[in-house]
Parts: C-alpha cells; sequence; structure tokens
C-alpha cells in the first residue's frame, strides 16, 4: 500500500509516530507471516500479550473475555438467563472489562496486540481504546484486509494519534515493543515455593488462574493466612495492603477500624492478585484508604466465589447469606 493511500484510509494516523500508544497495522494481503509474528510477540514475562479474538467477540464483554485468557485466566462458565445472583460477571461489560484493566496494571502488562480488529465492531475500537487510557499500555491494532471506509470508521474511535504501519519489518519492530510498564511480574507458584507440598502448589496455580481479582485475591489471602475467618478477612482495608503489595496487615478482634494490626508476609505468588484487586477498586473510583479490601465479595460474588472454591477443594472465608429469597442459602451437605 502507497504511502498516501495509507493516509487517505485513516487520516489520524502518523507514519513516522514511532513512540505513539496506538498503532494500526496493515495486513493489506492478509498474509500469515504477519500473524505469525504478532503471535510470536505475546510473552507476559516481557509484558506483551497478543489476542486473537473469538468468533464470538462482536458482542460487547466477549473482546474481554479473550483479553482475560490471553492474560492467563480462567472464566466461569457462561450463565444466560441466570437470575441475578448467578449471573456470571464474565458475561457483563462492565465487569469484564474492568478486570482486564486491572490484570493488566497488577501483572505489568505494557503492550496489547489484537489481531483480526478488521472483524471487530467501532464499538469493540472504542473500548480498546478506553481499556488503553485506563491502563497506559501500547495498542496495536492489525487489519488484515485493504484499507477502506471501515477502517476510516474504527480509527476515527482511537482517541490518541496513532502510528500506521503497513511494512511487516516495521510492524515486527512495533509487536516486541514492550511499551510503559515494567515487565516481569508474572510469577509461577514455584517462584517463591520451593519445597512446599505438591496438593498446595496445585491449589496456588489454580488461585493465580482465577479471572476475578477479588475472587483471586480472597482465595490467594486466604490460602497464605489458612487459619483466618470470615469477619477477620472482611475487616481489611485499602490501608492494609502494603503498596508494594509484599504485605498484608489483619485486625485484631473485634475487627474494628480502630482494632490493633499485625502484618504478615505476602508471597510473591499472591502480590500481583492482591494488587489486581486494589486496582479493582481504584478503577471504581474507590480509592479511600479506609475503603475495605473485599468490599461486596459478599453481597454481590457469594454463590460464584463458592463455586470457584468448590473447584478447589475450600471452603471461602465468607459469610454464608441467609434470610433473602434471591439469595437461597446452600443446602447443608449432611
Amino acid at each position: 500500500m502507497s504511502h498516501s493511500a495509507a493516509a487517505a484510509a485513516h487520516p489520524g494516523g502518523a507514519k513516522n509516530g514511532a513512540g505513539a500508544a496506538a498503532a494500526v497495522v496493515i495486513d493489506s494481503e492478509d498474509h500469515p507471516a504477519w500473524t505469525t509474528a504478532a503471535l510470536d510477540a505475546h510473552n507476559l514475562t516481557s509484558g506483551r500479550v497478543t489476542v486473537h479474538p473469538s468468533p464470538g467477540a462482536s458482542t460487547p464483554p466477549a473482546l474481554a473475555q479473550d483479553i482475560l485468557v490471553a492474560l492467563g485466566k480462567q472464566l466461569p462458565p457462561h450463565a444466560p438467563g441466570a437470575p441475578r445472583h448467578r449471573a456470571c460477571w464474565a458475561d457483563m461489560v462492565q465487569p469484564s472489562w474492568t478486570a482486564a484493566a486491572c490484570w493488566i496494571n497488577a501483572l505489568h502488562i505494557g503492550h496489547l496486540i489484537v489481531l483480526r480488529a478488521h472483524i471487530l465492531a467501532p464499538t469493540r475500537w472504542a473500548q480498546l481504546d478506553e481499556l488503553r487510557r485506563r491502563t497506559g499500555i501500547h495498542l496495536t491494532l492489525i487489519w488484515h484486509a485493504k484499507p477502506d471506509a471501515r477502517l476510516r470508521t474504527r480509527a476515527d474511535q482511537l482517541g490518541t494519534g496513532h502510528q500506521v504501519i503497513d511494512h511487516l519489518d516495521a510492524a515486527r519492530a512495533r509487536y516486541t515493543r514492550n511499551g510503559p510498564a515494567r515487565p516481569g511480574a508474572t510469577l509461577r507458584a514455584t517462584d517463591s515455593l520451593h519445597g512446599a507440598r505438591s496438593d498446595t502448589l496445585g491449589v496456588i496455580e489454580r488461585v493465580q488462574r482465577i479471572g476475578h481479582p477479588l475472587h483471586a485475591a480472597l482465595l490467594a489471602a486466604q490460602t497464605i493466612l489458612p487459619h483466618t475467618g470470615a469477619e477477620q478477612l472482611a475487616a481489611v482495608r485499602l490501608a492494609d495492603l502494603a503498596p508494594d503489595a509484599t504485605a498484608l496487615a489483619l485486625a485484631d478482634p473485634p475487627y474494628r477500624p480502630t482494632s490493633p494490626r499485625h502484618w504478615h508476609r505476602a508471597p510473591a505468588w499472591a502480590q500481583p492478585l492482591l494488587v489486581a484487586a486494589r486496582a479493582w477498586h481504584y478503577l471504581h473510583s474507590h480509592q479511600h484508604p479506609s475503603r475495605y479490601l473485599f468490599q461486596h465479595i459478599n453481597f454481590h460474588h457469594h454463590n460464584q466465589l463458592t463455586d470457584i472454591a468448590a473447584g478447589l477443594g475450600v471452603t471461602p472465608a465468607i459469610n454464608i447469606l441467609t434470610g433473602d429469597p434471591a439469595w437461597p442459602t446452600p443446602p447443608d451437605p449432611r
């Protein structure tokens, strides 16, 4: 494609904007080499994520789900038509996109590469640009078709000036950019648990894959502090998490804001999970230090969290809800 053709297709683009936060890569012939190069660039440890949208990515939450899966997260089963207390958070637009932003921040992802961008609706482009704005990542969208009016419409959704790339070597160079975030936060359970029991490692690895930040953080806290009860975890505030998430403070009974607190070390594997939970509150504009870290996990996530914990073979440290017909009490297994 010629320089003039590229410029005409998306006038907001800049051919020489090598450091632009957003870039549109034009693979006009849909050649496999462009896709292969993008997939090869995927490296969580280096802070780069490549997403291949699923066939259902046209629905509002589906692309966020694809991003979460690319980040190594496991999503709960779909629950179409389920009652309010059983509805899957990942099937809702705002929670799914916020969860993606939380994990991008917590895992220090700096560059998101999206394949097949030509099949995505303008609204999906706008959602991706909003994700870029919320997280500060570099965003690269790959258009596997000749540039046309559809591309112009979608490029208009990008709220910042964007780079235009139509040569494979330049695309490869763009793909391997790490972006502005500090890479290296993706840790395996074995990085900090040498000699641990295999069953403990298995639980930790599954906790690390949980998709919702609050679910993951609560079960991480319960794993590293196994004798902690529901009331004690419910009393944990944002101020009780160290800025670098290396320690968590627990209150003494009766678990009031003025109760004495004692700090406990958080292992390396749990730190991104706790950071993601804090990001969940920050992205909802709940940043006051007195905010409870696991706020609302009992009311909004009771049944979903119970199901996840059951799969891990543990009982979540939350109070069982009773007395509300909309939130039926689980049957007594005895």
